[in-house]
């Protein structure tokens, strides 16, 4: 029988259980303590269900005001969680991590619902208060569909990829960098509680917003590939017919040429404007160049992605990381549609 608690304190163990899921690597694990878990219980005052997170703000039996923040609905409407199961006015309990500079602000993965059902709301994290509960995380965890009944080999590249949370590749970002002294110097001043790159809608640029975990698609139109990319609702254009990048005005995406080597989309992007690598305050020079390589793998349910980043004012040698993407035939590009809270 489900029941609602009071606060709580416990260890952060038992709940984070899922492998490859490394918070290490998300700006949230600097905001938020995510070595404990604690629980609230309030009334809902305000929702707003929306990207890039869904937020809410109870209030507990002390008048205390605590905002809340989940998942984005991106990932929620995948995992089968709907807008009704929460309204104003609703008693929840909510278990999750509180800011680190003592805010009221808290993250969440599990709420337990007034009817005494409970949701959780990240892929492949476990129960909090009962073996069953709402929001499914199967479509962030299985891999490609390889019984679709179509041949993945001959859809080439053109179609929607999407990530898998617990597969290779779905943290693109490495643990250890050969920084220049100036990096250096620039991460171990970096602030995430003041300097906070991604303020609510203002998009990421290149190449954080290829870790993005949302649906992709690849299209085309004469000499341009076009990469769209759900989160944002931002679009890469690809040209095809030129060999150079050079003196082209900067953007938050830069410019991009490619060419195919066999079944290989190459593409080389110079010219980004966009301050930070990654999340945890790594600099990005203008100067920084890309070399990137979209490679199918040999039955075509996966799509292995390389790119090699060149910044001789932070690194002192270049940088490769990786990602996969894998086919689920079905699958479409939605609208981001990002509010501000």
């Amino acid at each position: 029988m489900n029941r609602l608690y009071g606060m709580k304190i416990g260890m952060l163990l038992g709940l984070l259980s899922v492998p490859s899921i490394n918070f290490a690597h998300h700006a949230w694990a600097s905001v938020f303590d995510m070595s404990t878990v604690t629980e609230f219980q309030g009334e809902i005052t305000r929702l707003m269900w929306r990207n890039p997170h869904v937020r809410f703000t109870i209030k507990t039996a002390e008048g205390m005001l605590l905002d809340i923040e989940t998942n984005s609905l991106s990932i929620l409407r995948r995992m089968d969680v709907t807008p009704d199961l929460l309204a104003e006015g609703d008693l929840v309990s909510v278990a999750g991590n509180l800011a680190r500079n003592g805010d009221n602000e808290m993250w969440i993965n599990n709420i337990l619902l007034s009817d005494g059902r409970e949701l959780v709301t990240r892929p492949g994290i476990a129960p909090h208060w009962s073996d069953e509960h709402l929001g499914s995380g199967e479509y962030w965890l299985a891999g490609a569909d390889g019984n679709a009944g179509s041949s993945a080999e001959d859809l080439g590249l053109f179609r929607v990829w999407s990530t898998r949370f617990n597969g290779p590749g779905r943290y693109m970002f490495l643990d250890k960098y050969p920084f220049t002294e100036i990096a250096e110097a620039t991460v171990s001043a970096f602030n995430p509680l003041l300097e906070r790159p991604l303020a609510e809608c203002a998009p990421k640029g290149m190449p954080w917003i290829m870790q993005q975990p949302y649906p992709v698609e690849f299209t085309r139109d004469q000499d341009k590939i076009f990469f769209h990319i759900e989160e944002y609702d931002l679009v890469r254009t690809i040209h095809m017919n030129r060999t150079t990048n050079e003196n082209a005005s900067h953007s938050l995406l830069g410019y991009s040429v490619g060419h195919w080597e066999g079944e290989d989309l190459v593409v080389s992007t110079r010219s980004v404007d966009w301050p930070y690598f990654d999340a945890t305050g790594i600099p990005q020079s203008r100067e920084a160049a890309y070399i990137e390589r979209f490679a199918l793998s040999n039955d075509g349910n996966e799509l292995n992605y390389t790119i090699t980043v060149t910044d001789p004012i932070n690194f002192t040698e270049p940088v490769t990381l990786n990602k996969q993407w894998v086919w689920k035939p079905g699958e479409t590009v939605e609208p981001y549609e990002c509010t501000n809270y």
